[in-house]
């Protein structure tokens, strides 16, 4: 079997990476992806530790993601790798929340650090969803962004990304673990897209792996460089496959022992049975070691971070005393209101009494003449507090309704935005699977085959998730507006004439008019009946109204009124009532602010 030529010391670079046999550099390279792969024993994380330890007097930018611990003792070797965990203990350098893991990329690409974080710091077992995809996809997806600014701003920046378990941090579907939650197939997004986008970006990506059948197949796709220990036998197949080997080769391999194939690392050739030296750093289910003291500029570095760190920590928890305090202030003034209503409730009684005082002819005629100027200052005072309270009641709701409608569109587009991109990663790897295999039958055959972009002509899918974020960024800069406007909260309209008087109200009657599957008349004869009862009716009492014998028609024109709030229904006395929903103006409107923010999404996306 051919190998690599043996390459002259004084020939190679700073970033050469030796793995017996193998040499390569992984720095010079244009786009580099390397897949290690190994079953549980053979020499797997040993291969990514010595990868590690020959870059360790190289200055380039560095990401590496782990959960097993594999691979924290590099540092001894590279002391300028600084451990990022979720608290502050033994072995890590930089105590982070999770909520700060945003910042990193900026950490690695402008600073120029080297980071190793390790996300089993962040498990909760007890929380809904898995911590450690979470963090590892907000560590990862902080990498892509800040290196895509960067491209874009014409300053590339030339980044390593390394990424033990991969498997688990980016699995398939049938996977047997973890469970498929949110955040894994956020982070097995973000890997996707690192690993088929980074490559132009200036981002090489190493991966490490254990199980082939249970990695997605994004992770892959586009991989040309490979190195394999021992594989499972489960994998075996698959792996020859990669390889271009038998996989009586795989199997006969042992600890420590590879095979490679790559145009990176090999120009292309099969390299092996080579073995990878030890590790020069600890391996830590072997052996024991200290930890490091860090390096005093190191320390100012992490010092500087630190308090930046707690700094936006703080921002964050006065951000939320703020939201508390208007919490507060909101309670007390609707306490404010019921007082205030209360007294109203009062005065309008006192100015009652007063009348009948006044008409009952007991008085003397000055004093009568008093009460009865007095019955008119109340009574007018009671109608400019009524006409004040309306109209504070219809903004009031207007800033409630557009707040609302502004939250749940914000939240909406930020899970819009993160499915987008997992999803977009998910079909660029199919797509690329499929368009391989379709090329592999072309050439078996000796046709010709032109496999279209699933791009093509749509748009670049980046600069549209970014759209996507400024108008969440706007949508949140609206909704805090309104909520500094907002002062008081009062009770909905309680009566029928002011209800059908509603911009909204109107407006769903409208709707329903229109998208009904009966005559517009129905619509009409439902509510004319309702207001000619003032109060709930029945369906026979609306056909009555109407002259017809059957309710089906009533029955449709109510339901497509219930379903834009105007109505509610109640099945009483043997059948179905209705009655005018004056108790639940917001809903009316909030109805019709979804079906419009809805549809202004959907253009959008």
């Amino acid at each position: 079997m051919p190998e690599q030529a043996q390459l002259d010391p004084e020939e190679m670079s700073d970033s050469t990476v030796t793995l017996g046999d193998v040499q390569f550099d992984p720095v010079a390279e244009q786009d580099f992806r390397l897949s290690v792969e190994g079953t549980s024993g053979t020499g797997k994380s040993n291969t990514l530790a010595v990868i590690l330890e020959d870059l360790a007097d190289v200055a380039i930018p560095t990401l590496i993601v782990e959960r097993l611990g594999a691979l924290s003792p590099v540092r001894l070797e590279d002391e300028d790798i600084v451990v990022v965990g979720a608290r502050q203990e033994d072995g890590v350098d930089l105590a982070v929340g999770l909520e700060d893991l945003d910042q990193l990329g900026s950490w690695v690409l402008d600073r120029g650090m080297k980071v190793l974080l390790d996300v089993s710091t962040y498990a909760d077992y007890e929380a809904e969803g898995s911590r450690v995809h979470e963090a590892a996809a907000r560590a990862v997806r902080s990498l892509n962004d800040r290196a895509h600014e960067k491209y874009r701003s014409g300053d590339r920046t030339k980044s390593l990304l390394a990424v033990d378990e991969v498997h688990y941090m980016a699995p398939k579907d049938s996977a047997p673990e973890p469970e498929l939650d949110e955040h894994v197939k956020r982070c097995r997004g973000q890997l996707i897209k690192v690993a088929t986008e980074g490559g132009n970006k200036g981002i090489s990506v190493i991966t490490g792996y254990q199980r082939r059948a249970f990695l997605h197949n994004g992770i892959i796709q586009l991989c040309d460089d490979y190195i394999a220990h021992k594989p499972g036998d489960e994998d075996v197949d698959r792996t020859a496959d990669a390889l271009r080997c038998s996989e009586e080769e795989l199997a006969n391999l042992g600890t420590g022992e590879i095979l490679a194939r790559g145009e990176s690392i090999t120009d292309g050739d099969l390299v092996g049975p080579t073995t990878v030296r030890k590790r020069s750093s600890p391996d830590p289910r072997e052996e024991s070691f200290e930890l490091p003291e860090t390096p005093d500029e190191l320390s100012n570095v992490l010092e500087d971070i630190q308090e930046e760190v707690e700094a936006e920590r703080e921002r964050r928890e006065q951000r939320q005393d703020e939201l508390e305090q208007l919490r507060e202030e909101n309670e007390r003034l609707r306490e404010e209101k019921e007082e205030l209503e209360q007294e109203l409730a009062d005065t309008s009684r006192l100015g009652d009494a007063l009348k009948n005082l006044a008409d009952s002819g007991d008085a003397a005629p000055a004093a009568a003449q008093d009460v009865g100027e007095g019955v008119a200052d109340l009574q007018e005072r009671v109608s400019e507090l009524k006409a004040e309270r309306d109209d504070l009641q219809e903004r009031l709701d207007e800033q409630q309704a557009t707040i609302d409608e502004l939250r749940d569109e914000r939240d909406g587009l930020q899970d819009d935005v993160a499915d987008l991109e997992v999803e977009v990663q998910e079909v660029r790897a199919a797509f690329d699977g499929a368009a391989e295999h379709v090329q592999e039958l072309a050439s078996a055959f000796d046709v010709d085959v032109d496999v279209m972009d699933p791009e093509a002509g749509v748009g670049t899918t980046d600069e549209e998730i970014t759209d996507l974020r400024e108008r969440v960024d706007e949508f949140e800069a609206e909704n805090e507006r309104l909520r500094e406007q907002q002062t008081e909260t009062l009770e909905p309209l309680a009566d029928y004439e002011s209800f059908l008087e509603d911009d909204a109200v109107r407006a769903a009657i409208d709707g329903a008019k229109e998208e009904a599957t009966c005559s517009p008349r129905y619509i009409k004869g439902v509510l004319a009946t309702i207001i000619d009862e003032g109060s709930w009716v029945s369906y026979d009492a609306v056909a009555e109204r109407l002259g017809v014998s059957t309710t089906s028609d009533v029955s449709k024109a109510a339901s497509e009124l219930e379903r834009r709030k105007v109505i509610k229904k109640d099945s009483r006395d043997g059948g179905m009532h209705v009655d005018l929903n004056v108790d639940g103006l917001n809903e009316v409107r909030e109805a019709a602010a979804r079906r419009e923010k809805t549809e202004q999404l959907m253009d959008e996306l």
